[in-house]
Order: C-alpha cells, then sequence, then structure tokens
C-alpha cells in the first residue's frame, strides 16, 4: 500500500507519459467516431448527440487535471537535466517540425493574401481597420513568427546533432514559438465562422493554449532563465498539448486516408505542425528527462 500510494504521489516521467498513451488509446477511438459520424462539417455541430460526447470531454479533463497536479507535485523529477544531450531522433523529429511549421508559414501567408485581395477602400473603410477585422493581421504575424519558429527549431536540432548550447544566447528568438501560437489562437477568435465550429474550435484553443504554456516553459528551459520554477510545466502542459494535437490532427489524417475529406469541418483543415509537435513534444520529454535521469543514476 506504501508503494502504490508513493508511485502516485512521485510518479516517474515516464508514468506520465505512459498515462498520456492510454488516455490516446481511449479518446482517439471516440473523436473518430464523433467526425465520420455526428458532426456536420458545414457548421461544426454535432448534429446528434449520444453517450460519446460528455464520455470524451469528461476523460479528456480527467486525464489533463491528472497530469497537471502529477506533474506539479513531483516538479523535480520532471526536470529537463540535459536539454542539449545528443539526440539524434530528437535532432530529425526537430528538423521535420521545423519543415512543417514552414508549411504553415505558407498556408497563413497564402490565406492573407486571399484576404487582402478582397479589401475595398468603399466596402470596408479604413485598411488597417480591415485587415485586423478580418484576420488578416493576426494571419501576416502567425506567418512571420512561423519563419522564426522555425530557425529557432533548426538551431535546436542542430543542438541535438552537436550538443551545442547556442539557444542559451538566443533568448529573444526563443520566445518566437511561443508569439506564432498566440498568433494562432487571435486568429481562431477573429475568424467569424470559427464560431460555430463548437467541436474542432474548442478542442484547437485547448491545444494552442496548452502548446503556449509549454512554448514559454521551453524557452525558459533551453535559455537558462529560471529553469527551476517551469520544470513541472514540461509535463503539466506539454502532455495535454501532445494528446489534443494527436487528437485534432488524427481524426482528419483518418479522413484523407479513407477518402472523406469532405467530412472534415470547413475551415479545420489538417495541419502537419501539430501532429509534428504531438511526436517532438513527448520525445523531448523522454530524452531529457527519463533517459538522461537513468544515465544519471
Amino acid at each position: 500500500m506504501k508503494k502504490i500510494k508513493g508511485s502516485l504521489s512521485k510518479p516517474e516521467p515516464s508514468a506520465l507519459v505512459a498515462i498520456s498513451a492510454l488516455s490516446l488509446c481511449a479518446l482517439l477511438p471516440l473523436r473518430v467516431y464523433q467526425v465520420t459520424s455526428l458532426i456536420e462539417p458545414e457548421t461544426g455541430f454535432f448534429k446528434e448527440t449520444n453517450f460519446t460526447i460528455p464520455l470524451f470531454y469528461g476523460i479528456g479533463a480527467a486525464v489533463i487535471f491528472l497530469l497537471m497536479v502529477l506533474s506539479f507535485l513531483n516538479s523535480k523529477a520532471n526536470r529537463a537535466r540535459n536539454v542539449f544531450a545528443t539526440s539524434k531522433s530528437l535532432g530529425i523529429v526537430a528538423a521535420v517540425t521545423a519543415m512543417t511549421i514552414i508549411f504553415n508559414a505558407v498556408n497563413s501567408f497564402s490565406a492573407f493574401t486571399v484576404i487582402n485581395s478582397k479589401y475595398s477602400a468603399f466596402e470596408h473603410g479604413v485598411y488597417t481597420s480591415y485587415l485586423t477585422k478580418s484576420g488578416a493581421a493576426p494571419l501576416a504575424l502567425e506567418a512571420l513568427f512561423a519563419v522564426l519558429t522555425a530557425f529557432f527549431f533548426i538551431i535546436y536540432a542542430i543542438s541535438c546533432f552537436k550538443k551545442s548550447s547556442v539557444l542559451s544566447s538566443c533568448k529573444i528568438i526563443s520566445a518566437a514559438p511561443a508569439i506564432w501560437a498566440i498568433c494562432r489562437i487571435v486568429y481562431r477568435f477573429l475568424e467569424k465562422i470559427s464560431f460555430v465550429n463548437i467541436s474542432d474550435l474548442l478542442l484547437e484553443l485547448i491545444m494552442t493554449v496548452f502548446m503556449i504554456m509549454f512554448f514559454i516553459a521551453f524557452a525558459q528551459i533551453v535559455t537558462n532563465v529560471s529553469p527551476q520554477s517551469v520544470a513541472w510545466r514540461l509535463f503539466g502542459c506539454g502532455l495535454p498539448a501532445a494528446i489534443t494535437a494527436f487528437i485534432v490532427s488524427v481524426p482528419r489524417i483518418f479522413l484523407m486516408v479513407i477518402g472523406h475529406s469532405e467530412l472534415i469541418v470547413n475551415g479545420y483543415g489538417f495541419e502537419p505542425c501539430d501532429l509534428a509537435l504531438a511526436v517532438f513534444i513527448p520525445l523531448f520529454l523522454y530524452q531529457t528527462t527519463t533517459v538522461k535521469a537513468k544515465e544519471n543514476n
């Protein structure tokens, strides 16, 4: 009994990753069923309700709460011991993540040009006001900071291969990922049609909020700015971000694979960067906490 109690109060980092993996085994099938059978692609509303909806959100909320609490209780163990350790696998995933973020930058800029081309002084009035209200301004900023974020991940990927701590002197650019995620969430709030897409919008907002908090902690860790005070957020915010990113991305990939892309909610297409980050975050946590902890013991 004491052993069980101790394991709950001070869970190993690998245990938190295992909890996340098990939760996905339950959440992903539920979400795939919902996107294929319950959600209207035109509006994003649930066209009918059944037990899977409260079950899905109940499990998701419970898992996120559990991960945050356990991470906070064991913040000392869940600490990145060497974020610049040589790791080819982590370096490769970081490089792939950078490429997918560049893809996001291209998509954001393309969307910006489409909105910008629809501007008419007679119809829309002041140009700057139009850019803000239409969501074009945050799209442009999203594209800009996506490029900077990709550059940040490229530097980190190089650090993984060369065991270099050059990022410790790149405190300004380390803020780019968090600002990029903020721009993404601002655009969703300004996009008028997005507010009726309750199901996908809610999941994307949850995902992006946790990514913002993870990116802030990640930036402080790699630049060595009060790393102890944010250590628990690596798991407490990183794993929920990864879980929701998987839940957002995998069902959309599934719909494309089975030839039913028309069921994807309008305006909520598959973003490769979300799936890449869903892989990068757990791998980063495993490589810099679990593996190094074993080596140091």
